[in-house]
């Protein structure tokens, strides 16, 4: 099983991962439920997060004794500001969580207070929403 979680994922060309970001869009757009909570004040669809080196570096080290084999994306929703910033109050987005995994492909726990302020536990949230922030 740890080699299956090591090698879990495949590679991708730009072009097909830009086909199924447009699927996406796509379905997002037929579900107005969906598309309320994916479009931004402009009309833009939200479409990615941005997940720095550091923060992915941090998750990928190994936590309190266990070997990090991977790391596990949750989809959620949290309430963010109007520059993308997760904060207490704020319309409710979707955003993705990220966490690492052990070689037995279950959640290493981090300390879930610490994403209250400044994500100093062992998952991160938060990234740089696109199109706010991205090429």
């Amino acid at each position: 099983m740890k080699e299956r979680l090591l090698n879990a994922g495949s590679f991708f060309s730009m072009s097909t991962i830009r086909a199924y970001v447009k699927n996406a869009l796509t379905h997002v757009k037929s579900n107005k439920a969906s598309s309320e909570v994916f479009t931004e004040e402009d009309g833009d669809i939200r479409r990615a997060e941005l997940f720095g080196k550091n923060v992915i570096n941090k998750l990928l080290a190994d936590k309190g004794g266990k070997e990090v084999v991977g790391i596990r994306i949750y989809y959620g929703h949290a309430p963010e500001d109007a520059d993308g910033n997760i904060k207490d109050s704020g319309k409710l987005r979707p955003r993705l969580f990220l966490v690492p995994v052990d070689e037995n492909g279950k959640d290493i726990e981090f300390d879930s207070s610490a994403l209250k302020d400044e994500p100093n536990g062992d998952g991160a949230g938060g990234g740089s929403p696109c199109p706010k922030l991205c090429a």
